[in-house]
């Protein structure tokens, strides 16, 4: 629980930062990207932004739904979306995110993950140290070489073990 209270205060605290916002909000179905700096945050005024940062050592996006977020060669990432987006950080030292329904999270190659997905939504952490995933509703979490894949259920029933890699919210 720590540490989706440090994704929360990592993303609200860089938000409130005017200073680290770029210099033009993407519109609706733009392409944003950041990179090559010392901290960036992407907003997006509607659906359908593909936002994406690298080569940085922080970066955080928000966006309503629809969107899709990548973030890499970054040391901390985060990102809040909307419903029926993808999010996906790798060769990062942690990244979290909260996503509403129907998301796709992919983290790969990262120290540590955070996630909290809606319903419908699907996880998958490979080659983690950590992967922490609270599903508010039913999900499917795949973990594949990961140390540590801890899945909560927000109804507070035990994520089912559906196999060796996949756990899940709601059934199998």
């Amino acid at each position: 629980m720590r540490f989706y209270a440090l994704i929360l205060l990592t993303l609200f605290a860089g938000l409130g930062l005017a200073s680290c916002w770029t210099s033009d909000a993407c519109v609706e179905g733009d392409a944003c990207e950041c990179f090559d700096g010392d901290e960036c945050y992407l907003g997006c005024d509607g659906d359908n932004c593909d936002q994406r940062c690298h080569h940085m050592n922080r970066c955080g996006a928000v966006c309503e739904h629809g969107c899709d977020f990548e973030c890499f060669d970054v040391d901390e990432c985060s990102a809040s979306c909307g419903d029926d987006c993808n999010l996906e950080c790798h060769h990062t030292a942690a990244c979290g995110a909260i996503c509403e329904r129907d998301c796709r999270f992919d983290c790969h190659d990262t120290s540590r993950c955070g996630v909290i997905v809606g319903p419908g939504s699907v996880v998958n952490c490979r080659s983690v140290a950590t992967c922490e995933v609270e599903c508010q509703g039913s999900c499917e979490v795949y973990c594949e070489n990961v140390d540590d894949c801890d899945v909560t259920c927000s109804d507070g029933s035990p994520a089912a073990a559906c196999s060796d890699r996949m756990r899940a919210c709601g059934g199998c």
